[in-house]
């Protein structure tokens, strides 16, 4: 009972498992064939809390419309690493891609953007407004699940000769968004983050005083479940979900 697998069996590893999964894919019957209301099944998605916010509400209508018996698995985003798609242990993901594993298949959803959060009445929103030199005079928080304290802002701003104070770092959204609106901590967060907090924290966001990179976030998912009929409309509903859910917030946010 101490069996342990051979070098060479360590070797073939993965390509035994996409050959099983290629298998049960080719097997698996075509997209016309698919009853979406009869399907019983869990499918497992890593995504952060700010999608989560953004579409999952959405997304939930859709499929009880649709496909009621299939049931969704939000799992924490820890990391981009790609093993977890690799091995099957979840469906989809969605997020900023950020591995190179050159096999996984990805579409992206929308292009994001980061803004700054603070208190409403803040003093930074006051007199001249929001500049790069008023952005750096008050205290920071980060979002990071690690220990990464520096992004692109960060970059944008050395290059004024620039730097934030940052004095705190929390791994979740809710947790900066609260600390925020009760102080004169200055944060950084994803537009999209904004649909679900703005109504319920005394908070305001700003136009950043610097031009960051768009941020590109993705569907991702592993090739063997490319041909899946049910994944491929899950797929499908997502994309038109997020790009309806994305247009009406950035709508709002035009307005305010």
């Amino acid at each position: 009972r101490q069996l342990v697998p051979t070098p060479y069996a360590v070797e073939i590893a993965e390509r035994v498992h996409e050959m099983v999964g290629g298998a049960r894919t080719l097997l698996q019957p075509r997209h016309h064939d698919v009853n979406l209301a009869t399907v019983a099944r869990t499918v497992v998605i890593r995504a952060s809390d700010g999608f989560v916010d953004l579409a999952a509400a959405a997304l939930l209508t859709e499929i009880q419309h649709t496909a009621p018996m299939i049931r969704l698995l939000f799992v924490s985003k820890t990391d981009k690493e790609a093993t977890p798609l690799r091995d099957g242990n979840i469906d989809l993901e969605i997020g900023v891609l950020g591995t190179d594993a050159p096999e996984l298949k990805t579409r992206v959803l929308f292009t994001d953007r980061f803004v700054g959060i603070c208190r409403r009445h803040h003093p930074l929103l006051q007199g001249k407004g929001v500049t790069a030199e008023r952005y750096v005079s008050f205290p920071h928080i980060v979002i990071s699940r690690g220990k990464k304290l520096r992004g692109p802002v960060d970059h944008a701003l050395e290059e004024m000769g620039l730097q934030r104070r940052i004095i705190m770092s929390v791994p979740a959204y809710t947790s900066a968004v609260n600390i925020v609106s009760r102080s004169d901590i200055i944060g950084l967060v994803p537009l999209s983050v904004l649909a679900w907090f703005q109504a319920g924290f005394d908070i305001s966001h700003f136009e950043l005083p610097v031009t960051t990179p768009p941020i590109k976030v993705s569907l991702i998912w592993h090739p063997r479940l490319q041909a899946d009929p049910v994944h491929r409309w899950l797929r499908e509903t997502i994309v038109a979900v997020c790009r309806r859910e994305y247009s009406r917030l950035s709508h709002e946010q035009r307005e305010t």
